[in-house]
């Protein structure tokens, strides 16, 4: 397995770049080649190098924000194939990145909204009672 014993300087900032490109921990630990596992134990440890993981995690999560903002505006294009062979492409755009990004920059607005309201007879408070019960008196 990766190698736990080496977390130089210079590993934990490459782990931190990569942190910060991806938002991924495993990619990031993978890349330095040290279990991921032992990369929490040394942010459980350091509180300096926690703060730093937290800022690289903002980062990567706003640049994978970035990205769904650009395939929810301008699509990807996909292959269009006829007979086995690659005759064009097709631009396809994602509603459902849209409706979480919409969701998430104007919840006001775009949030999903489920009421529940319990009322008694006529619209009026619900009734309840308290019943204390204390052991058996033999």
């Amino acid at each position: 397995m990766a190698n736990t014993t080496k977390a130089t300087p210079e590993k934990l900032a490459q782990f931190l770049q990569v942190l910060a490109d991806t938002a991924n921990v495993s990619a990031a630990a993978k890349k330095i080649r040290i279990d991921r596992s032992h990369m929490y134990r040394l942010r459980a440890e350091d509180e300096e190098f926690a703060a730093a993981w937290d800022e690289a995690v903002k980062l990567g999560t706003a640049a994978l924000e970035d990205e769904a903002v650009r395939r929810a505006k301008e699509g990807t294009l996909k292959p269009v194939f006829y007979q086995g062979v690659k005759v064009g492409t097709i631009r396809e755009y994602s509603d459902t990145l849209l409706i979480f990004l919409l969701k998430a920059r104007d919840p006001d607005k775009y949030a999903d909204r489920v009421k529940k309201e319990l009322s008694g007879p006529g619209g009026g408070p619900v009734g309840h009672s308290i019943e204390v019960i204390f052991g058996d008196e033999d």
